[in-house]
């Protein structure tokens, strides 16, 4: 009589411990199939800012522009093309949250970025954000005189944010002992010579080439994450220069 109870409730655990392996799997499965579509959600988001490359004219964006929190924001936003609300923009730029509102409505206004979607957080509407572009490009030449200020702040701080990435990365990483291994790490390369004006021309234009294929290739968010700045300036000689702010010897 034991022997059969015995049986009886072994039978109805292992019954028990199936359904509840069954169970499991179902959870796991309709887990994975919900990350499959978000994976998918963010590819289509990538997508639909692909190829979107900006070009800034106009006095009040490129004055919105010259904000360092705001284009830490801007650089975020691109970095991964994945929405981010203000509490995960906050975390990311060791910024208090409170702080990035007003700069997200600036950047809203001057349609840098777009909201990408909504939902109700324990009661509060959160809004996910992205960038309204692939790339910016800025030009100020419509307005040179009430934009060179405003040029200057941005070019300043995206020099030095490249500066303090590239560093972090340098000290980070170890460098490999093969040369061309350690050129996949990564590369600074410093130009200067003196050429013929169509000569130095031509340069420039398939310099501006080369960026706008960047520009053009198709992100992979599986891919090797790449970064890079590229400058080019042609200096005035001495004489044309002097008289100019900044030409004089105290600011070489």
């Amino acid at each position: 009589m034991g022997s059969k109870n015995t049986s009886s409730d072994l039978a109805g655990a292992l019954e028990a411990a199936r359904g509840a392996i069954q169970d499991a799997n179902a959870e796991v499965r309709d887990a994975l199939r919900e990350a499959h579509q978000e994976i998918a959600g963010a590819h289509e988001q990538v997508a639909l800012i692909q190829e979107v490359v900006r070009t800034v004219t106009d006095v009040d964006t490129i004055k919105a522009l010259a904000d360092t929190t705001r284009l830490a924001i801007l650089r975020a936003l691109n970095r991964d093309r994945v929405p981010k609300s203000a509490k995960e923009l906050a975390e990311e730029l060791d910024q208090p949250q409170t702080k990035l509102y007003r700069h997200l409505k600036v950047l809203l206004e001057a349609g840098l970025i777009e909201a990408a979607e909504t939902r109700v957080v324990s009661g509060i509407v959160e809004t996910k954000y992205r960038s309204a572009q692939s790339s910016v490009t800025i030009d100020p030449t419509a307005h040179p005189d009430e934009t060179r200020e405003a040029m200057g702040r941005i070019i300043d701080e995206n020099l030095a944010d490249y500066r303090k990435r590239f560093l972090r990365h340098m000290y980070a990483e170890e460098i490999p002992t093969d040369t061309e291994q350690a050129k996949d790490s990564g590369m600074l390369m410093f130009l200067s010579s003196t050429l013929a004006p169509d000569v130095a021309a031509d340069f420039q234009k398939r310099l501006e080439a080369l960026v706008k294929e960047f520009d053009s290739l198709p992100r992979d968010p599986d891919g090797v994450r790449v970064e890079g700045l590229v400058s080019w300036f042609r200096p005035k000689p001495a004489a044309r220069a002097a008289g100019r702010p900044g030409s004089g010897p105290e600011s070489a």
